[in-house]
């Protein structure tokens, strides 16, 4: 992408990643039976010794020449990787997927200083998901700051299938024609089209779609990622399919006291444990089923009878490409695939993996230190000046746009007619208050009247209240579409902007220098919380 000339860029501020008292909070705070090893503690001392991968360097795609040596060296067992991973959802998704890749690549570039070996940032995208609902859809702002969210069509008779390895049909990918539409016009959008086009052209998987978009868009960040979808991955996950079959016992005992360890400390556990089912998913041709403990064997089919145990190890090594990890498993086999030194997570990946420990475990897989991805709330200079103009903070939207906007009206009512309206409503209570007293003396069979003459008057004065309230926000209708405005920049369905917001329109406006931007503070974020205590690191 063509570089144009310094201008105005969003403001990054940092968010807080784990709220304490949440269970990601008390999983990375330490001292706690389900906290999990931190890359800001990393002792290279302590770290397993270099090993040679059980993948070769044909399945791994690379951001340019550099890395491809880099990473062969890893693969070789001269180094580690720092992982992290996402599905491959559609056009990058939510901005979290480019922070996450971003921390990963900043915290690779420490370690590998500190370790004085190679460390590659790797990608692992996780095509084996099966979750069409998240995975086919984006959320992208439009010119007015409205969410717009695309969806692609779901194949048919696809929607427990695996998702990376599906063609991008026509019929899929005719949101495209809608992006032009979206996206602010600059001097960067037809760039940055042309990449989508690019990447989501007809030959492509959603996998491969996704891959190629991450690389146009990051450049050559010296960073490397494989799709899970690969026969290859398949084929190099037997021998930890087979040791999660003999050893079923060992792993649901693990399951389970992992779960148990999480509740015992206060929390939900967020991988619910099914009775008998092993963290592998089998596709049945029909979609990925749970396998599951059945008598004597196992069987993966919603109904049915259980198979024996030779006729499941029979298809492992005959049909790998039919299993998959789960959600517990895949960090597992991900380890034990390669040799990963530290993996970057967000807070909903922590809370799971605070249930992990006893499965790496029962495995014999080394557990990698954990590092939080960075979080940051982006004020764009539009949205600056609309919160200067009306006085509203960016923290007051969190809650959406209501609460602000009730402020705002409050201030803005006349203070003479406030006070007289709040007189009447006092004056009229305490002249209610006396009529009901002498009625009560003298002829309580009007009680009911008064009742319902207290209701009437009270009502109309309520009523005149909230006319009031309209007049005033007709007369602040421009300051307060603009605070919806900015609320639906920053917290979009009152959710965080990068859980939610495509970076896409956020590029097209701003160009590739405020990539980079992200990039130097994303950096200067990890040195940070790498920074032994008391260093003001």
């Amino acid at each position: 992408m063509t570089r144009s000339p310094a201008r105005a860029t969003p403001e990054i501020h940092s968010r807080i990643l784990a709220e304490p008292g949440s269970l990601p909070h008390a999983a990375l705070s330490g001292g706690a039976e389900i906290a999990l090893p931190s890359a800001a503690a990393l002792d290279p001392l302590a770290l397993p010794p270099p090993r040679a991968a059980r993948l070769g360097p044909e399945v791994f795609g690379t951001s340019g020449p550099e890395t491809r040596s880099r990473l062969e060296a890893v693969l070789r067992g001269e180094g580690y990787f720092v992982s992290t991973g996402h599905q491959p959802v559609l056009l990058l998704g939510p901005f979290y997927v480019i922070y996450k890749t971003l921390t990963a690549i900043s915290l690779a570039a420490h370690l590998e200083r500190m370790l004085q070996r190679p460390v590659v940032p790797l990608f692992w995208i996780a095509a084996d998901d099966h979750d069409w609902a998240e995975v086919g859809r984006t959320t992208l702002l439009d010119r007015e700051d409205a969410a717009r969210t695309l969806a692609l069509s779901v194949p048919e008779g696809s929607d427990r299938r695996s998702v990376g390895s599906h063609g991008l049909s026509p019929s899929m990918m005719s949101i495209l024609d809608e992006i032009g539409d979206i996206l602010p016009i600059s001097e960067f959008t037809s760039g940055y089209m042309k990449l989508i086009r690019d990447a989501y052209s007809e030959q492509a998987t959603v996998s491969q779609a996704f891959a190629r978009l991450l690389h146009a868009i990051l450049g050559d960040r010296g960073y490397a990622w494989v799709d899970s979808a690969q026969p290859a991955l398949g084929r190099a996950a037997v021998p930890m399919y087979r040791r999660m079959l003999a050893d079923w016992g060992a792993v649901l005992e693990a399951g389970d006291l992992g779960a148990r360890r999480v509740m015992e400390s206060g929390f939900e556990a967020p991988i619910a444990e099914i009775d008998g089912a092993l963290p592998l998913f089998f596709d049945d041709g029909g979609g990925r089923r749970r396998l599951r403990r059945d008598g004597e064997g196992f069987r993966a089919a919603p109904s049915g009878p259980g198979e024996s145990m030779g006729t499941w190890r029979g298809r492992i090594e005959t049909s790998p490409a039919r299993f998959s990890p789960n959600v517990a498993s895949r960090p597992v086999l991900e380890s034990w695939l390669l040799p990963v030194a530290a993996t970057v997570l967000g807070p909903g990946e922590i809370a799971y993996w605070s249930q992990l420990p006893p499965l790496f475990e029962a495995l014999e897989v080394p557990i990698p230190s954990v590092q939080p991805r960075t979080a940051w709330t982006l004020i764009e200079p539009r949205i600056r000046r609309i919160l200067d103009r009306t006085g509203v903070s960016a923290r007051e939207l969190s809650e959406g746009a209501e609460p602000a906007m009730a402020r705002l009206t409050r201030e803005a009512r006349p203070e003479n007619l406030e006070r007289a309206l709040r007189q009447l409503r006092e004056r009229t209570e305490s002249g209610l208050e006396e009529v009901e007293q002498v009625v009560g003396e003298q002829v309580p069979g009007l009680r009911a009247a008064v009742g319902k003459t207290r209701r009437g008057m009270l009502g109309a004065a309520a009523e005149l209240s909230r006319q009031v309230d309209r007049e005033t926000r007709r007369r602040l209708d421009v300051r307060l579409g603009q605070v919806r405005r900015a609320a639906d920049n920053l917290f979009p369905g009152k959710r965080p902007q990068e859980r939610t917001l495509s970076p896409l329109p956020f590029l097209c406006r701003y160009g590739p220098e405020f990539l980079d931007r992200l990039a130097r503070e994303t950096d200067r974020r990890v040195a940070s919380s790498l920074a032994p205590p008391g260093t003001g690191g």
